[in-house]
Order: structure tokens, then sequence, then C-alpha cells
């Protein structure tokens, strides 16, 4: 049966209701757990599951929706939701309705981070940087002339203004939004891609160092509206941080300008500067002090080594890669002709188009996304040929939550996908996170160890203090049969080789 209960004109933020439908779905008898705002996506995402909603019903209010086997089995789910909204789950929990109602001399916090709809968060945002708060914005939907008045405003008070949409952070050792706990090191991290700063985070962990902090600029501050305003006020704080030896800078390929004005001032650091802009090449860097990397994995490698780490032996090399790609594709049945990627962000999705557009030249890749390394589906339901996915973009996110969040459209995505005849190679990726769903890994491991007829490619960009028990998720995949490596780079050098393989046949 379903219920559903609606809680009139009470906001609950995006970043408390995540993974919350995971956590309740452990409980015996319930096949579905909704608890979110009722904007006119979520709504229309609630009748498409067959939920009916009151129809006064408003973007203002908060809806918990749930499927279970009993009418008491409903009502002790929705119970639990409530719980963990109102945080009777966790033990020494102080709540405030306000900025005005904390005393920053008894309760002396020294970061504010706000998930407030779009509308509202660049007021509250600029009280907590009058307050003496560094401020971690994870809203959307935040104007660029509101975000450049409040990294102003930060930059004159001293503070800093992370975000708006900033996705990952990692400061004093506390993971925010979908950042990973990497553990403590000489490393520091600058980065307007969050889960490209979480997976050079990650892999500085795997080849055995830390990171002193990373901080998530928000993916518009390399714009020429803003000038890099975060990215720079990072660095200074980097180099003047006693506990970074190597400063990391990350970023999607932006404006050429304002790039170069944040080369200028890592050209200024007395510590090594390690930079990874996703889709630049030797020209940009052309003059500059830094040490320039041209993938995520690079960066991180470089990283390590210049903190004083051997990464000689991290991951497959180019042999290895090749034989394993034979080996793999040779098994399979020759009907089976296309890869398919299906990826849980736009910046490994970027980084993959970008090498197999470089290594697969001749080959026709299809895309929900419109760039150069690519072709658009007609029908970004429907995949095509080699089809590499981003289930993070909107064309996805406007039916359900991001993938990272609740996996349960991008695995519903990898079931159409094994359904298909002609599909011999999948990858799908994997983050990991105090603030992403609880367990995003077993779910497509046991969908996996039904096809033993498909190769499978995976990386899980966690580290080993996550909730997730990353090494006991990756053993569950291996042994259902995927292959797991190290890195989203490695990953899409593995399927590349895959793809032309599969092209020889």
């Amino acid at each position: 049966m379903q219920k559903v209960i609606v809680e009139k004109k009470r906001y609950v933020d995006s970043v408390s209701l995540m993974g919350i439908s995971d956590r309740v779905l452990t409980l015996e008898g319930v096949s579905n757990v909704e608890a979110m705002m009722a904007t006119a996506a979520n709504q229309a995402l609630l009748k498409e599951l067959s939920y009916t909603l009151p129809e006064d019903v408003t973007s203002n209010d908060l809806v918990i929706a749930v499927t279970a086997e009993t009418e008491e089995i409903c009502g002790a789910a929705i119970e639990m939701v409530k719980n963990i909204i109102d945080r009777k789950d966790v033990d020494d929990y102080t709540s405030y309705n306000s900025l005005s109602e904390i005393n920053l001399q008894e309760d002396p916090y020294d970061l504010c981070q706000i998930s407030l709809p779009g509308e509202y968060a660049a007021a509250e945002a600029k009280k907590a940087l009058y307050m003496g708060m560094d401020l971690f914005i994870f809203s959307d939907n935040v104007t660029i002339e509101e975000e450049l008045e409040l990294k102003q405003l930060g930059k004159k008070l001293g503070k800093l203004v992370m975000g708006p949409d900033a996705g990952v952070a990692l400061l004093n050792g506390v993971a925010l939004a979908a950042g990973s706990i990497i553990k403590d090191g000489p490393i520091g991290i600058v980065a307007a891609s969050g889960s490209g700063a979480q997976e050079v985070g990650c892999i500085i962990e795997k080849c055995g160092f830390g990171v002193s902090n990373l901080i998530g600029t928000g993916g518009r501050d390399l714009y020429p509206q803003i000038g890099g305003i975060t990215m720079i006020e990072g660095i200074h704080r980097m180099e003047n941080d006693p506990n970074t030896k190597v400063i990391v800078l990350v970023s999607k390929l932006a404006d050429l300008g304002v790039m170069a004005k944040v080369l200028d001032v890592a050209d200024n650091c007395t510590k090594p500067v390690v930079v990874v802009f996703l889709g630049s090449n030797e020209k940009l860097f052309e003059g500059h002090k830094v040490h320039a990397t041209f993938s995520l994995e690079a960066c991180a490698l470089k990283a390590v080594e210049l903190a004083g780490g051997n990464v000689s032996d991290f991951g497959m090399n180019d042999e290895q890669i090749a034989k394993l790609a034979k080996e793999s594709v040779a098994k399979l049945d020759s009907k089976r002709k296309y890869f398919r990627g299906l990826y849980c962000g736009g910046t490994f999705t970027e980084e993959a188009l970008q090498y197999f557009s470089a290594h697969n030249q001749g080959v026709q890749l299809n895309s929900n996304l419109s760039n150069r390394f690519c072709t658009k589906l007609a029908d970004s339901e429907k995949s095509e040929g080699h089809a590499i996915l981003d289930l993070g973009a909107e064309d996805f996110t406007a039916k359900a939550p991001h993938p990272v969040f609740d996996p349960s459209l991008r695995l519903a995505r990898l079931r159409q996908e094994l359904n298909d005849e002609e599909v011999g190679v999948v990858l799908v990726d994997f983050i990991t996170g105090p603030g992403v769903a609880a367990d995003p890994i077993t779910a497509f491991a046991k969908e996996c160890a039904k096809h033993p007829e498909i190769v499978f490619i995976s990386s899980i960009c966690g580290s080993q203090e996550d909730p997730q028990n990353v090494a006991e998720k990756e053993k569950l995949l291996v042994d259902s049969g995927v292959i797991v490596v190290k890195s989203n780079y490695q990953s899409a050098k593995l399927a590349s080789a895959m793809m032309n393989e599969l092209d020889r046949r």
C-alpha cells in the first residue's frame, strides 16, 4: 500500500533530505520511500510513482511518501523519516531557527553551510559573513550577480565563500556535502569541480598520502563575471597554511583570461603548485611555473610525487590495459559490439569523453551532452551505438535526484542497457562519502553478477573512512565479475581500448 504525508509550509534543505530513503528502506516490508520538497518537478515524479497528492500542495510543503506491505509498516517508515529529519536519531544535536539565535561567543562556529532555496540563500549568506563565518553554499539558483557580491564581501572581510552550487569540501577533517573523508596529509586542493577535486583527493589517499584541506569554489568561480575570487583566496589560504606542503588546483576548462590570472597568482607561491584544467593543453601554461597536468590521475600523482611519494606502480600500465581489453572482448558474442558508459557526474564524463575523442578517432561517440567530443543523442532516454551518458545532467535530474544521492534512476538505466543484445561493455562509476547514498554500489553489483555475458568496468571515487566501506564494496564488485580500476582515467583508458577492440571485429 501507499501512504502520503504533507507537512504544510515546512522547509527542509536538500542536504538534510539526502540519503533518507536508503536508511528507511532497511525496514522490512518497505519498497519505496520519498522525502522531498513539493516542487513542480518533484510533484511530477511522485505522480509518476502513482502517489496521490492533495490539490493544495505547494513548493513550500514537505512531502513524505511511502510504499510498504501494510499500513502499520507505512506508519513506521514515515515515523522514521520524521525522526531523521528532526535529528531525533542523533545525540548532542543543537537546533537553531535562525542565524540570529547563535551566540558565537558561547558556540564558536567558524563556518556556515547554506542549502536554502536559491532565492533565500544570498541574504542568509551575507548575515553569516558579517557574523565572521566562512561560507559553504550548497544552494543553486543563486544569481551570478549575488555570487559576485558575496565573494567580494567575503574577500573584504577576510572570509572564504565556497559556492554557490559547491558540492564538495573537506575542512579540518570535516567532509561537507558530497565530499569524502580523506585522511589528513600535506596536499591542499582548491577546485572549481567538486567531483574532480574528490577524485584527486581519493587518488592521493590511495597512494598513501592525505589532504590538508579541500576548498570547493563553486562551478562559476572561473567565469569572467567572478574572476576566480575564491580560487585565488583559496591559494592564499593554502600558501599560508603550515600543514600544506603542495597546492593543487582543479577545474574544467573555463575562461582563458581568468585561468591565466589564477596561474599568475600561483606562480608567486613559495610552495609547488600542480594544476589540472581539464580540456586545456600545454599552450595555456606557457610562461608559468606551475606543474601542468592533463588528467585528474596525473594531477594527483604529481602532487604525491612532489610531496615525496613513489607513484611508479599506481594502477595498470598501457601494456596491461591492452592485454586485458583484448582478452575481455574476445570472450564476447559477435553480436555484442557497443560500449555504454553510465557516469554519475559531469567531470568524470567529460574526462572520459576527452580521452575517447583522442584515442578512438573515427568512432562515433553518442551522448546526452552537447560538446565537441561527441554527437548528441536524439533522445537521451535511448542509447545508440557507443553511448556515454552523464546521469547527473539536467535532462535526468529534472526527473529524479542526482544519482550520487539517489542511485535508482541510474540503476534502472543500467537494466535498460543490459536488455540491449548489442551491448558488450558497460562502465559504471561510483562516488562515496557521508553525504551521498548510504549504499550506491550493492544493487549494481548484484545486477552485474546476473550478466556474465557482458564486460563491466568500474572505479570508486571514495576514501577508506567513508561510511560505505569502500574496500568491502570493491570486493563485492570484483566477486560479481566487474573489472575495478583505481581511477576514472584508467577506466576511460580501458574502455577506450575495448571500444577499439570491438570496432576491429
